[in-house]
């Protein structure tokens, strides 16, 4: 069964066999049902595990699709947005506000107990590749030059 570690948390009524999806459908209409009879901190992995699956079988619009519908859905772990930070960067078509758009929303759900979040968010224009790449030159090298020293990053 697929994930099996994290069933044992679930109450048996709602403990759906995975191996019986017959389809990528099937698939997705378990992990819904079990979503709406699974909450608090029970669900936090179970929402991981369904935004992996989305990525692995749909790809990034399957991905964002399902964050989308999740998204008014607590509690979440910040490896759920991060993922959905990671799945982004992935895409040819990367767009900064859609990875500002995670970190502010991890950030409002994470932002007063994991530090290393925030550091992630402020660092990230420094590793978004069409911000290094409209950058020239001294401009490039002024502008890391006052991150640092903005950041105490160096």
């Amino acid at each position: 069964m697929l994930f099996e570690e994290d069933s044992v948390h679930l109450k048996p009524q709602v403990c759906l066999p995975f191996e019986d999806a017959k389809s990528q459908e099937d698939t997705e209409a378990i992990f819904k049902k079990v979503l709406l009879a699974v909450t608090g901190a029970n669900s936090v992995t179970l929402k991981d595990k369904y935004l992996d699956w989305a990525y692995q079988h749909g790809g990034y619009k399957k991905a964002r699709a399902v964050y989308k519908s999740l998204q008014d859905s607590h509690p979440f772990s910040v490896d759920f947005f991060r993922k959905m930070i990671q799945f982004e960067k992935e895409q040819e078509s990367c767009k900064m506000v859609n990875i500002r758009e995670y970190y502010e929303r991890a950030l409002r759900e994470f932002g007063s107990v994991d530090s290393h979040l925030w550091m992630d968010y402020i660092k990230e224009p420094l590793n978004h590749p069409l911000a290094m790449k409209m950058l020239q030159g001294e401009s490039a090298e002024a502008s890391v030059a006052k991150y640092a020293m903005q950041t105490g990053c160096l």
